[in-house]
Order: C-alpha cells, then sequence, then structure tokens
C-alpha cells in the first residue's frame, strides 16, 4: 500500500486532505455543539445548508468534465478558507451573530464539497498508475475516516481549550494547506511537461453549461452496467446511515452496553479499514472477478453476522472484519468505475454518484428514528448487506474476465 508514495503528486493531494478534513471536523464538532445549546432546532437548519448542497454534485462533475480538475479544486479550497477565516474573524468581533456566520460556513463546506468530491474522484487516477490505483483508492478512504475520527475526538476539547473563532481559523489554515498541495500538483505537471488531458490541443467546447451537463448525462446513460448500479449505490448509502444513525441505540438496547462499548465499536471499524487498506494493493493482484465477489461476499456476510451478535466481545470482532472488508471492496469499486467510465464523462459520472448520496444519507437521518417503531433494527443491517450483495454484482459485471482486480478493459464500460 506505500508504495503509492513513490508519486509526489498523490503524496502531495493526500497529506492535503487528511489536514482539511481534521480541521473541517473540529469545525464541525463545534458548530453542531455550540448551535444545539442555543436551540436544538437550529440543528436542522445546519444539516440542510450542509447537506442541501450535496444535490449540487451532479452540475460539479459537469464543471469538472469542462475545466481542468486541479484548479476546481484550487479554488474550491480557496473559498472555503477565505469564509472560515472570515468566520474566525467575526466569531472575535460580532459574537452575538454566531448562528448565521456559523451557517454561511457550513453552506460554504457543503458547496464547496459538491464540486471538490467530484473533482478528487477525477483526478486520482492521474496521479497513480492503473496498478496503484485500488492501494491508492484503498488508503485515501481509510485516512479520511481517520482524519475525521481525529478531529472529532479533539474538537469538544478544543472548544473549551482555544475557544470558537480559533477553530474556525484552524479550519481557515488547513484549507490553505489543502490548496497549496493541489497548486505543487499542477507545479509538479508543469515541471514534468505533462498535459492534464490528452487531448487537450483540442478546443475548450462551445457549448453552454446546461446543454453539455444533459450530453453527458445522456452519455452516462448509455453506459448500462452504471445505470444499474447508480440506485443501488443510493441504497447502500441510505442503508449505512442508518446503522450509523441507530447504532447508540444498538448498542444500548441490543449489546447492553453503555457510552464505552459504543464508542469502540466506531473505533473498531475504523481499525479494520485502516488494516483493510493494507491489503488493498494485495487484493488488487487478484482476478477482477474473483476479487470483487470473495470481498464483496465477505463484505455482505459480516455485516449480516453483526447483525445477529448479542455479545459485546463478539460485535467488537464483528466490527473489525467488517471494517477490513469494507476498505478492501471500496478501494477495488472505485478503481473499476474511475477506469471504466470514460474520462470525458467521468467527472459528470461521479457527480450523479454524490449527489444521490447526498439524498439517501438526509433521508435515512430522517427515518431512522421514526423507523422504530416498525421495523427492528437489525433490519437496517439486513438490508445494508442485501444492497452490498447487489453492488458486488452490479460491479462484477462491469470488469472483463481477465485482468487485476479495479483494471477493466477499455472497452467494459459501454457494453457491460
Amino acid at each position: 500500500m506505500f508504495r503509492v508514495f513513490r508519486w509526489p503528486a498523490f503524496t502531495s493531494v493526500w497529506l492535503g486532505q487528511i489536514l482539511s478534513q481534521v480541521g473541517t471536523q473540529l469545525l464541525f464538532i463545534m458548530a453542531y455543539w455550540e448551535l444545539q445549546l442555543r436551540s436544538p432546532y437550529l440543528l436542522s437548519a445546519a444539516g440542510l445548508v450542509l447537506t442541501l448542497p450535496n444535490l449540487l454534485s451532479a452540475v460539479g462533475g459537469s464543471l469538472v468534465d469542462r475545466w481542468d480538475a486541479r484548479f476546481v479544486m484550487l479554488w474550491t479550497d480557496l473559498v472555503r478558507a477565505a469564509v472560515s477565516l472570515f468566520g474566525a474573524l467575526a466569531y472575535a468581533w460580532w459574537p452575538h451573530a454566531f448562528v448565521p456566520v456559523t451557517l454561511v460556513i457550513l453552506a460554504a463546506h457543503g458547496l464547496g464539497g459538491s464540486l471538490f468530491t467530484p473533482a478528487e474522484s477525477v483526478i486520482l487516477p492521474r496521479l497513480v498508475p492503473d496498478e496503484d490505483l485500488v492501494a491508492a483508492n484503498g488508503l485515501s478512504m481509510t485516512t479520511s475516516r481517520l482524519a475525521i475520527s481525529v478531529g472529532a475526538a479533539v474538537g469538544g476539547a478544543s472548544i473549551a481549550a482555544i475557544g470558537v473563532p480559533w477553530i474556525a481559523a484552524i479550519d481557515g489554515l488547513t484549507f490553505l494547506a489543502s490548496a497549496a498541495a493541489v497548486a505543487n500538483v499542477i507545479r509538479l505537471w508543469r515541471r514534468e511537461g505533462r498535459r492534464w488531458r490528452d487531448r487537450a490541443a483540442a478546443p475548450r467546447p462551445k457549448a453552454s453549461l446546461a446543454s453539455q451537463m444533459m450530453e453527458g448525462w445522456r452519455a452516462v446513460a448509455r453506459i448500462r452496467w452504471f445505470v444499474a448500479v447508480l440506485p443501488v449505490l443510493m441504497l447502500l448509502n441510505f442503508s449505512f446511515a442508518g446503522v450509523d444513525v441507530l447504532l447508540s441505540v444498538w448498542t444500548h438496547r441490543v449489546l447492553h452496553g453503555g457510552a464505552a462499548q459504543f464508542g469502540a465499536l466506531n473505533a473498531t471499524l475504523s481499525f479494520g479499514q485502516l488494516l483493510g487498506s493494507l491489503f488493498a494493493s494485495l487484493a488488487a493482484k487478484m482476478n477482477a472477478r474473483t476479487g470483487l465477489l470473495t470481498f464483496g461476499g465477505l463484505t455482505s456476510a459480516s455485516i449480516l453476522a453483526f447483525s445477529f451478535s448479542r455479545s459485546v466481545p463478539f460485535s467488537l470482532a464483528t466490527s473489525v472484519v467488517e471494517g477490513v472488508f469494507i476498505a478492501i471492496i471500496n478501494a477495488i469499486g472505485f478503481a473499476l468505475m474511475q477506469r471504466a467510465i470514460p474520462e470525458k464523462v467521468r467527472g459528470r459520472a461521479f457527480g450523479l454518484i454524490y449527489s444521490f448520496a447526498g439524498v439517501a444519507v438526509p433521508l435515512a437521518n430522517g427515518l431512522a428514528g421514526v423507523s422504530l417503531r416498525v421495523v427492528p433494527i437489525a433490519a437496517w443491517m439486513w438490508l445494508c448487506s442485501a444492497a452490498c450483495a447487489a453492488l458486488t454484482i452490479g460491479w462484477w459485471r462491469a470488469v472483463p474476465r481477465h485482468g487485476a482486480a479495479g483494471q477493466p478493459a477499455s472497452g467494459a464500460a459501454p457494453n457491460a
């Protein structure tokens, strides 16, 4: 896995993302805590301004396909840095304006993410060679979760230790660091005399953004396996979000544990994902179809096993195993899509994925608590297991019969 650090451009982006994710989580913990102190109803407003911009990821994907993805990442980082730094000053000078300032910062983060995330998905295959793509995805996903965990762990204590304005300032500085990392990628590209696109000599499309979006979506619609997989991805995000919301209730009512056990379950899942990232590059050497079916089946089975656990020790062990398999199958699956989707519509395709996820997660958050009166908590886990199995089959149909995992043939996308 660590051989991906041979590629300076990937290492630069990876470091920038770790810093910005820690800073963002510090801000989120502070924002949600301070808002609920003022009124619990403000949490709904915060959730809306943060998640609704995710619906624009489809538009962001079109911008990524239209422009240079590196500059989309650079400018979204700079804008979020500026908003957070301005917010730090506003917190210090006008503390009575905490609520509107916080909502503006959260909205800027949500909107920036709707542009940055599709661009990051597009740029990653250009930072590492094919044989390292699965390892790069595994490392990025795992360290992202760990960075968020670290930010959450120290976020509460930092409110009293350094105060609200400094937390916003740190968030802004981490985005400046991320922007510097992206700028370094641009510098490395120019130093090596590389073109961003193989077709860079072609003139920029004259079509409007709206017509380009429609054209790209029509092209994506012709990728039959992608059309089949997209609603399954939405269902999987929906079910995972529901399980995440209800995990504290599951720990208390079913496992008869307390806050320490609840925290341990979250920690073991992250630890398992870290272990999984170490093995993702080894899994990439397997035959693509064999790797997908093996680790997709194991992921689905581990989720199902967790749903039948009634003891904390067994649940902790199952959580570690589940994290390992989730990290591996995510790395293989995303590498597959990054290669199987034609580059000219890759941004719009990933934009649609994140838009669908942006709908699924808030919907699950709203329905999870209500569902306790209708279905058992384990039903969310069963749905998650079934969705994982269905997604594995969808990915399996998109890869060639020969080749390493995550490395589909060029003709696989249109005809799978």
